[in-house]
């Protein structure tokens, strides 16, 4: 009787153990670590990234999510030009999008944006911009200013 119970209870931890390491496995689900999170405003103009359009702006809406003609999920922001670096914009505001990502971080701010223009039938003129700047490595300084950006927009809401 002792060898069948531990036999059997070998045997069940066993399908346990597989079928744990399956759902692991099989898992679309994968979990941002801090070297894969990006988000689209830059510190500084990157030296290792290329674009049409290289602006300072203030984002100044955390945007809304909308899905593209495709149905790819994306989100719209508002935003000031502050300052053109690289490329031809003649408008003060402009819409910035980015496609969403597991690991992509977007929301109010100021800084460095880059990108490409495109024109939306719908929403007119709009920035799709490039995420890959890993807010990890700001300054500590950049990093509060964002802070400061942020939690003053939550204060008027």
């Amino acid at each position: 009787m002792k060898r069948t119970c531990g036999t059997a209870t070998s045997t069940l931890c066993t399908w346990g153990l597989c079928l744990a390491i399956c759902c692991i496995a099989c898992t679309s689900a994968v979990a941002c670590t801090p070297s894969t999170e990006r988000t689209i405003i830059f510190e500084h103009v990157p030296a290792d990234i290329d674009a049409p359009v290289i602006i300072e702006a203030t984002i100044y809406d955390d945007g809304s999510q909308v899905g593209d003609a495709a149905g790819n999920q994306m989100v719209v922001m508002n935003a000031r030009v502050d300052k053109v670096i690289k490329g031809s914009i003649d408008t003060k505001t402009l819409k910035i999008f980015v496609y969403l990502g597991g690991c992509t971080r977007v929301g109010i701010g100021q800084g460095i944006v880059l990108g490409e223009l495109q024109n939306d039938p719908q929403r007119g003129l709009m920035l799709k911009a490039i995420e890959g700047s890993n807010f990890r490595k700001w300054s500590k300084e950049f990093e509060q200013k964002q802070m400061d950006i942020w939690n003053a927009a939550r204060r008027n809401k």
